[in-house]
């Protein structure tokens, strides 16, 4: 693994946080392969490394694909998802980015941390802070994001209407 490509996969990743804070929900959706996943399981309260995150019939906040997330883009440019209007004010922060396999040119798995804030002028706040285990996919057009697990680290999570 090189330098190189760890810089890479932080710039891409840099871009997409970029795209959501800035409201070009079409252009973050471009960065993904037309076969993403894109998840967050429910979390257990148990030991260290008791949880098993790729069970069968694992409960879900969401498990979505491209045309569900494609439909939440859309949506969101009704003035219709109440949750959103007024629009929220956002930051997304990713840190700590690992390349874990990278053992083929094409494939890289990184693990990273995330913390999004999200504001909805004169209402509440949220706080979503957690890890994402991503695949990144090296395509003609750059690269693209695969699957995207969000392992929040909150026991109870309110309101999710922001992309991670």
């Amino acid at each position: 693994m090189t330098t190189d490509l760890r810089l890479q996969i932080e710039e891409v990743m840099i871009e997409e946080s970029w795209l959501l804070d800035g409201n070009r929900f079409e252009d973050w959706l471009a960065l993904m392969t037309d076969d993403i996943r894109y998840w967050a399981p429910v979390r257990e309260n148990l030991g260290r490394d008791e949880e098993d995150f790729h069970q069968l019939h694992l409960l879900t906040h969401f498990d979505e694909d491209r045309m569900t997330m494609g439909l939440r883009v859309a949506r969101l440019r009704t003035g219709f998802a109440h949750a959103e209007e007024p629009p929220s004010r956002r930051r997304h922060f990713v840190s700590n980015v690992k390349i874990l396999d990278a053992s083929s040119p094409e494939s890289v798995q990184v693990a990273s941390n995330f913390i999004v804030f999200r504001s909805r002028p004169g209402l509440e706040e949220h706080l979503f802070v957690g890890g994402r285990r991503d695949q990144w996919v090296h395509t003609e057009a750059g690269w693209r994001l695969r699957e995207r697990m969000i392992i929040f680290d909150h026991d109870v999570i309110e309101n999710i209407t922001v992309f991670i």
